[in-house]
C-alpha cells in the first residue's frame, strides 16, 4: 500500500512538471505570448526567443520544481553543528529521501515512520570529518522537489545519543566533603524542552575532597559521531588531580557510572603526584588533524599544560602526564598559573586548530596570553605571541593593577571571515569592577591579534555590587541568539546588583561589530538576566546552547550555590530575548535541578568559546582558597 501510495505521488509530480514545461512553450501558450506574435514569430519580454531551451537557464528550470516537502528538523540556515547526526521528516509514502553535504553527491537516506537521520562526516565511519569551525552547506530533498539547503558552522559535539539534539552536560561539584556528579540532561525534540530527569549520571561516590565534577567536557575522541564526555576530579590524591574519560555507546548514550561501586571509565588520564591538580582546566579539539577529538588538560598550580592525542576508534588511552604528547610549562618558571584557561581555535584561516593559554596571574596578577599557531598539525614548542592587557581604559591593567587578564576568554567568527576572534575578560580590573576586550584577528600567523581591542565593555560602577565586587567578566559565551549568523557576547558579573550577579547580553552588530560599552558611565546591555537571591553565584556557568530543539543557540546560566539551579532562557530568531529579574518576577524558559547532589552548573560542557568560570579560575597559587583540603 505504502510503495503504490508513493508511485501515485511521484506520477502526479511528473504530470506537473510535464504541464509547466508545456506552457512555458510561448509559441504554443497564448498567456504569454499572443496569437499575433505567434503567427509572426515575434519575440517579446516574457519570450525572448522561440527556443525555450535556450532562453531558460538550469537555475530558472529548478525554481519551476515545487517547493521542498522534505524538512530539517534539528538545524536551520546559520545554525552551530553540535551534533553527528542531521534528522528530518519526509512525506507519508516516501521511502527515502536524497541526502547531502557540500558539493558531494546526495546519498538516499531510509524514511522510518515519516523520519530520517544522516550521519555526517565523522572519522572512525566515513573516513572523513569536519574541522571546527568550518562552514559547511547540508541539503536534502525527495526526487521532483527543490532541495532543502541550509548552511551551517561546525561546533563542538554535544549530542551523546545521536538523536541529532544537543544534550546539555553539566556538572554538580560543590567542593571538599561532597559528593560530586556529571549530569547529561537530553533535549525532548517534541515538547521542545530539556529532560527534567538526567538520561546519563556519573560520580566517583566519594566524598573525601576529591571535587569530582569540577570542570566537565566533551567532544567526540573516538570519532563515531556521538558526544563523549571527560570528567576531571582536580583534587584527586591529595592535589594531584585526575580526569575520566565516559564513551557514548551509540543511540543508548553514555551509561551511568558510579565509580564506587563497580561502575567504570572508559580511560583515566592521571598526574604523578604533586599538586598540581591536572584538570582544573578541560579543553577538546582536534589538535593533530586527524579527525579525533584530543584533550586539552592543565594543572595550573604547577604551570603546566598538557595535551593527550586521541588514539583513532579506541579514544583516549588510560597514561599519566609523563606520556602526553605535549607538554608545556610556563616560560619564566615563575608559579603564576599559567594555563588556568586554555582553548582551541583557527586563528590564522588555515584548517588547523591553533592553542591559546592564559596565565592571568602573571606580572603581578596583570595577566596575559599566549598564543601557539600551528604548523600543520603540530603546535610549537615557543608561542609565537603574547597578548598583554592594554593599558586604556585607566586606570589599566598595569603591573600591580591586578586586573588579571586571561583569567576567561573565549573564540569565535565575530566576523565572519576564516579567522577565530578572541573576548578577554579581566574580572578584577578597576579593583573588581571587572572589563571585557574584543580582538578581530588580523589571520597573520605570527600574531594575529593586535592591540588595541576593536572594542571594550566596561563593568558597572562598583557602588552597586556586593562589597565593591563587581567581577564583570568573570564569564563568558558567545552564540547567535537572533539567528543572523553573527555570533554574540554574554558576560556574566557574579557580584554585580549588590550581589544577585548579572549576565548581560550584547548583540553583535553585522556592520559595525560589538560597540564599546560602559556600564557606569550609563550603558547598557540588549538584554539584562538578573539572578534570585545574593551570593548564589549567578552567572558561574554560562552557555550559549540549542536547548528547545529549533536551530538556534538558547542562553543557559547557572546559580550553583545554594540555588542548586540550572536556567535557559530561549533565543528568538530576528530579535532578543527579554530581560528577566529573578528577584523580581522575572521567568525562566526553564529550570533545572539534579536529582542528587548540590552546586548544579558549577561547570556547563563548552563549546570550545567559553571559559569555565571564575571561582576556578581564582584557584590562586597560594592555595589558601582551597587550604582545607
Amino acid at each position: 500500500m505504502k510503495l503504490r501510495t508513493a508511485n501515485q505521488f511521484l506520477n502526479l509530480r511528473l504530470l506537473t512538471l510535464g504541464i509547466s514545461f508545456f506552457l512555458l512553450n510561448c509559441w504554443a501558450n497564448p498567456l504569454t505570448h499572443p496569437p499575433i506574435e505567434c503567427l509572426m514569430k515575434l519575440s517579446n519580454f516574457l519570450c525572448p526567443d522561440k527556443d525555450p531551451f535556450r532562453r531558460w537557464s538550469p537555475a530558472q528550470y529548478l525554481l519551476l520544481l515545487p517547493e521542498s516537502s522534505v524538512t530539517i528538523s534539528n538545524l536551520t540556515n546559520l545554525s552551530i553543528v553540535e551534533t553527528g547526526f542531521v534528522v528530518g521528516t519526509a512525506p507519508l509514502g516516501i521511502n527515502f529521501v536524497n541526502v547531502g553535504i557540500d558539493n558531494a553527491p546526495p546519498t538516499q537516506v531510509p524514511v522510518m515512520n515519516g523520519t530520517w537521520r544522516y550521519g555526517l562526516p565523522a572519522k572512525a565511519i566515513t573516513g572523513t570529518f569536519w574541522t571546527y569551525g568550518s562552514l559547511h552547506t547540508i541539503y536534502a530533498h525527495i526526487p521532483y522537489e527543490r532541495s532543502n539547503t541550509i548552511q551551517v558552522r561546525m561546533g563542538t559535539n554535544h549530542d551523546t545519543d545521536g538523536d541529532g539534539y544537543p544534550d546539555l552536560i553539566v556538572s554538580a561539584s560543590p567542593g571538599a566533603g561532597s559528593q560530586g556528579y556529571g549530569y547529561v540532561y537530553r533535549t525532548n525534540s517534541l515538547t521542545k524542552q530539556l529532560t527534567t530527569t538526567p538520561m546519563t549520571t556519573l560520580t566517583d561516590g566519594q566524598t573525601i575532597n576529591t571535587y569530582f565534577g569540577s570542570r566537565i567536557g566533551s567532544g567526540d575522541y573516538n570519532g563515531d559521531g556521538y558526544a563523549d564526555i571527560l570528567i576531571s576530579a582536580q583534587a584527586y590524591n591529595g592535589a594531584a588531580g585526575r580526569v575520566y574519560e565516559f564513551l557514548s555507546k551509540g543511540t543508548s548514550g553514555i551509561p551511568s557510572q558510579n565509580l564506587n561501586t563497580g561502575g567504570v571509565a572508559d580511560a583515566i588520564l592521571d598526574a604523578n603526584g604533586g599538586d598540581g591538580r591536572l584538570g582544573t582546566n578541560i579543553a577538546s579539539a582536534d589538535v593533530n588533524h586527524d579527525g579525533y577529538d584530543d584533550a586539552i588538560l592543565a594543572s595550573p598550580w604547577d604551570d603546566n599544560l598538557f595535551i593527550f592525542h586521541s588514539k583513532g576508534p579506541n579514544g583516549l588511552l588510560t597514561q599519566n602526564i609523563t606520556m602526553a604528547d605535549y607538554s608545556y610549562l610556563t616560560i619564566e618558571g615563575i608559579i603564576d598559573n599559567f594555563g588556568n584557561y586554555a582553548t582551541v581555535g583557527d586563528v590564522n584561516g588555515d584548517g588547523f586548530q591553533d592553542l591559546i593559554v592564559g596565565e592571568h596571574q602573571y606580572s603581578s596578577l596583570t595577566g596575559r596570553i599566549y598564543v601557539f599557531v600551528s604548523n600543520q598539525g603540530t603546535l610549537p614548542n615557543q608561542p609565537q605571541q603574547f597578548l598583554y592587557p592594554p593599558s586604556d581604559p585607566a586606570p589599566g591593567c598595569a603591573a600591580g593593577g591586578g586586573c588579571r587578564f586571561g583569567t576567561i576568554f573565549l573564540l569565535d567568527y565575530f566576523n565572519s571571515d576564516n579567522c577565530i576572534d578572541l573576548a578577554v575578560g579581566a574580572p578584577t580590573f578597576n579593583s573588581n569592577q571587572g572589563i571585557v576586550f574584543v580582538y578581530h584577528s588580523t589571520c597573520d600567523p605570527i600574531s594575529p591579534y593586535p592591540n588595541p581591542p576593536v572594542a571594550t565593555l566596561l563593568g558597572p560602577p562598583t557602588t552597586s555590587c556586593n562589597v565593591n565586587n563587581c567581577s564583570f567578566g568573570g564569564n563568558l559565551a558567545s552564540g547567535d541568539t537572533n539567528g543572523d549568523g553573527l555570533p554574540d557576547l554574554v558576560i556574566g558579573a557574579t557580584g554585580a546588583s549588590a550581589g544577585i550577579g548579572d549576565v548581560y547580553l550584547v548583540l553583535n552588530d553585522p556592520n559595525t561589530g560589538f560597540r564599546n560599552m560602559n556600564l557606569s558611565a550609563g550603558g547598557a546591555a540588549d538584554s539584562l538576566f538578573s539572578g534570585s537571591i545574593a551570593n548564589r553565584n549567578f552567572s558561574l556557568g554560562l552557555q550559549f546552547q540549542d536547548t528547545n530543539a529549533d536551530g538556534l543557540q538558547d542562553i543557559v546560566i547557572s546559580e550553583p550555590l545554594t540555588t542548586n539551579q540550572v536556567y535557559t532562557f530561549h533565543s528568538i530568531r530576528g530579535t532578543v530575548p527579554a530581560s528577566q529579574n529573578l528577584n523580581g518576577g522575572g521567568v525562566t524558559s526553564q529550570t533545572l535541578s539534579p536529582p542528587a547532589g548540590t552546586s548544579l552548573g558549577n561547570t556547563i560542557a563548552e563549546l570550545r568559546r567559553k571559559a569555565e568560570g571564575y571561582l576556578w579560575a581564582l584557584v590562586a597559587k597560594t592555595k589558601e582558597y582551597f587550604g582545607f583540603i
